[in-house]
């Protein structure tokens, strides 16, 4: 093995360096890759393996479920294995995945055989993949390496849905699968190209602390995504505890067990020098904003899924094609900033970086609401206001990981990476949470205030419309049918008008929500480095000598 966690060596330094960045951005578009495929195959799951669609939300939310809940272990088992056999063996298990997944005889093999083992595999070549690059590469070096695996996700994310629809189309889910078997294949092949990074002391494998990890971050994950359809307190559904929504007591749970597992880990680190959540990483602050930028970036991407895409297929009355142009867009604005700042304007401070980033997207959310109407959208806006939240992403995925990276040692920094990957699923699925609670809240609080303000309804409909849990985002023909047995006919034509209202509403009251949290986020950049961390520590020196000398003369 070569120690390449210093400037010397073959592979950290000359092409040789940025053969490692295209291997490793190779399988981030890879593991976007495998989500797309299976986040546009409900009809092929439904006709080919005889799925719900209550099979096809888990489908799709098994992946995430998996990595949110082991990447923190992923991050330690890099240093047990090796940060490159770990990328290894995560590939295997893609690999395996996508067989599996394309030969499934049922809808359970599929989700419980084929969408863990990917979680799983995930779970390893992510964290592996942010550790490789934290070992291999300093300073500007650092801040290209992580915008071209920012740019990655960017590109995936807009190519990918394509390429993926057009295979199920032509030749079914299984080639699908099979072609991205392929992918990984030659994933790994080039994988065999990567040098091992020298661990000197291998940490203890913390077992009660991964279960501990594993059970608070999925109970949180799950109870968080949960609260759209079961309600933040009052169960809007026949679903309930003690009279209260699951939701909020799966989060409660969840917060309990992870506050188990801090204490767990310090007593772990104290007798063993290691842990899954090292006190350097949970007790810096410099660290800590890092980790919210990064769910911050993730929140950002969720935005067009949540909001925009449901809104012009349901109000708008637009196919899956409208949905694929905002996606592009935002890839667009992400991929070219992931790349410029890191090499044009890597002069710019961190904090001054970040700043911008979250007030683009502030701006790019407000943008996105004004592109909104009760009767469709102006594209131009949204486009706009997309390409804008895609530059604020960009700009956030460019300093995330080196601002956590700058603050720790080189173990730390590497170890990092499974942590860095949890805070960002759970990021984004806070950010599902605080956008689908608003788009609940608002809907339903503005639709019943509308109702019983109208001088048009009947007394009766009032009243069956105040008694209802709550009003759920609905096209016209489905509020129709949930309507048309409960309240008086001649209504339906005045509630189908507050319907209309109140959506529109409710998707601009999730926007503006997404723009006050990334407003809030700017009271903790002032614990960030008011310095460049995209550039090399010798030109910084070099610069501050030549300033100095300059001074002298």
């Amino acid at each position: 093995m070569k120690n390449i966690n210093t400037s010397k060596g073959e592979q950290s330094s000359g092409q040789a360096k940025w053969l490692v960045l295209l291997v490793l951005c190779a399988a981030q578009v890879g593991t976007s890759g495998d989500n797309a495929v299976v986040g546009i195959a409900a009809s092929e799951l439904i006709n080919g393996l005889g799925a719900t669609m209550s099979d096809v939300q888990l489908s799709n939310a098994m992946y995430s479920l998996m990595t949110g809940a082991f990447m923190i272990a992923g991050g330690l088992l890099g240093l047990v294995f090796g940060w490159v056999k770990s990328f290894r063996i995560g590939i295997c298990l893609l690999i395996t995945a996508e067989i599996c997944g394309a030969f499934a005889p049922n809808i359970e093999t599929f989700i419980f055989g084929a969408r863990v083992m990917a979680g799983l595999g995930a779970s390893l070549a992510i964290p592996a993949v942010l550790g490789i690059i934290a070992g291999t590469y300093q300073g500007k070096d650092q801040a290209i390496a992580f915008g071209g695996v920012a740019a990655a996700s960017g590109v995936a994310s807009a190519a990918m849905p394509l390429m993926a629809g057009l295979l199920i189309d032509s030749f079914g889910l299984s080639a699908a699968m099979l072609a991205m078997a392929v992918y990984f294949v030659g994933v790994l092949a080039a994988s065999f190209k990567l040098d091992e990074l020298v661990v000197t002391t291998k940490p203890k494998i913390d077992t009660i602390g991964i279960v501990l990890c594993g059970i608070g971050l999925v109970l949180f994950i799950i109870g968080a995504l949960k609260i759209p359809e079961l309600g933040l307190w009052a169960p809007i559904t026949e679903v309930s505890i003690f009279g209260i929504s699951p939701a909020p007591l799966m989060i409660a749970l969840g917060l309990v067990v992870l506050t188990a597992l801090y204490v767990w880990e310090g007593k772990f680190e104290s007798k063993y020098g290691n842990c899954l959540l090292p006190k350097a990483i949970v007790t810096n602050k410099q660290v800590i904003v890092g980790l919210i930028l990064g769910g911050a970036f993730w929140i950002g991407f969720a935005t067009p899924a949540v909001v925009l895409v449901p809104h012009m297929q349901i109000i708008g009355g637009s196919g899956a094609m409208a949905g694929a142009i905002i996606g592009v867009s935002l890839a667009v604005g992400t991929v070219i900033t992931s790349i410029i700042v890191p090499q044009r304007l890597n002069h710019l401070s961190t904090r001054l970086v970040c700043t911008l980033g979250l007030s683009f997207g502030a701006l790019a959310a407000i943008i996105l609401s004004a592109g909104l109407y009760s009767d469709g959208y102006s594209l131009p806006l949204l486009i706009s206001g997309a390409i804008l939240m895609g530059v604020a992403c960009g700009l956030m995925a460019t300093q995330c990981s080196i601002i956590v990276t700058d603050a720790l040692n080189e173990k730390d920094a590497q170890q990092s990476g499974g942590i860095q990957a949890a805070a960002r699923n759970v990021g984004y699925a806070i950010g599902i949470a605080i956008m689908g609670v608003t788009m609940l809240l608002t809907m339903s609080n503005g639709f019943k205030s509308e109702v019983k303000a109208s001088n048009a309804i009947t007394s009766e409909t009032k009243q069956v419309i105040e008694q209802m849990p709550s009003i759920n985002f609905l096209g016209d023909d489905a509020f129709e049918s949930l309507m048309a047995d409960k309240v008086v006919a001649e209504d339906m034509a005045t509630l189908h008008a507050i319907n209309a209202v109140s959506r529109v509403e409710s998707n601009r009251s999730a926007l503006y929500s997404v723009a006050l949290s990334f407003l809030l986020m700017l009271f903790a950049t002032r614990f960030l480095p008011n310095r460049s961390l995209m550039i090399n520590k010798e030109d910084e020196a070099a610069t501050e000598s030549e300033e100095y000398k300059t001074q002298e003369a």
